[in-house]
């Protein structure tokens, strides 16, 4: 990958059009999980409702636009920090890649820089939620260094 890519906090209007967007797939990924629309729609809405009340703009939330040479858009990420003023680590909700730049090195990339605006804000710990169905994801985070700490598991009859 000779390409350069960077994380680059992202506008109010970069952040309205991923909003919506980030809602939807959240909503999909819990129907995907067994959730109906109706309680995949709730839960979506009020996770962003309660996470985000002042946007791009609230409290102990950092969302960025992934950019490719600078200035071509190619993904999004977002991560909060939480947890008691003791234990502070920082949560990753969301991170998008286009789907063409998938399997070249940018999701590894990201995550890495994503490491370095985590020690910004003075945070040695980053966590993070993947659905089990996405086994890709998983095999990058694992690649990277992060461990389970939990499963949940269902079983369908």
């Amino acid at each position: 990958m000779s390409e350069v890519i960077s994380l680059i906090k992202m506008t109010e209007d970069e952040f309205n059009v991923w909003c919506k967007r980030s809602i939807e797939n959240y909503r999909d990924e819990h129907i995907k999980n067994g959730l109906t629309f109706a309680e995949a729609q709730k839960r979506s809405d009020d996770d962003f409702g309660r996470l985000l009340p002042d946007g791009v703009n609230s409290v102990d939330q950092h969302v960025f636009t992934i950019k490719e040479n600078g200035s071509k858009w190619i993904g999004t990420l977002w991560f909060g920090v939480r947890g008691a003023a003791d234990n502070r680590k920082a949560f990753i909700y969301d991170i998008i890649l286009d789907d063409e730049t998938r399997g070249k090195g940018y999701g590894k990339k990201a995550m890495q820089l994503l490491e370095d605006e985590v020690k910004k804000v003075g945070l040695r710990h980053i966590g993070l939620h993947v659905f089990g169905h996405n086994k890709i994801a998983r095999s990058l985070y694992e690649k990277l260094g992060y461990e389970t700490t939990n499963v949940n598991m269902e079983k369908t009859l």
